[in-house]
């Protein structure tokens, strides 16, 4: 076996790590973004005046946001042990989640930060996609073999 197959063998892509990290991160905004929006919203859902069915609906994006961070915060350790399921999961839900924002700004919701959110999420989801579709980092090179060297 050449040197070149086995340094090949031993590395370990880099892009789950980074995803995993990511995911703690974005997990951490997510909770704090939900966090605020039901802080939000919370004397209006419990007010007399509003109905269920419109105050379950207000809560929908703070669900969103709940439930995405939840979900990145119990896959960021497959993540890091590079487990396909945990890559395929996270990405399912925070394209979800991304698809659910980009509705909310085309929608446009005044007086709330969904830009930034939107924007966490797209370059997570960038992440995962690049890492999903086979992107390896850091690259190697793999160095010519010579004729007289097999």
């Amino acid at each position: 076996m050449s040197d070149s197959k086995s340094t090949r063998a031993l590395q370990r892509n880099a892009l789950y790590r980074l995803a995993a990290i990511g995911a703690v991160i974005l997990g951490l905004f997510l909770t704090l973004g939900a966090q605020g929006h039901f802080v939000a919203i919370w004397p209006m859902v419990i007010s007399d005046e509003m109905d269920l069915s419109h105050g379950l609906l207000l809560m929908l994006p703070g669900v969103m946001l709940a439930g995405t961070a939840a979900l990145n915060l119990l896959l960021c350790k497959p993540l890091w042990q590079e487990r396909g399921y945990a890559l395929n999961v996270t990405l399912t839900g925070n394209l979800l989640t991304m698809s659910y924002l980009f509705y909310l700004m085309i929608r446009g919701v005044p007086n709330h930060p969904i830009g930034v959110f939107l924007a966490l999420e797209m370059s997570f989801v960038l992440l995962l996609v690049a890492t999903r579709a086979g992107l390896v980092w850091p690259a190697v090179a793999e160095a010519p073999v010579e004729k007289g060297m097999q």
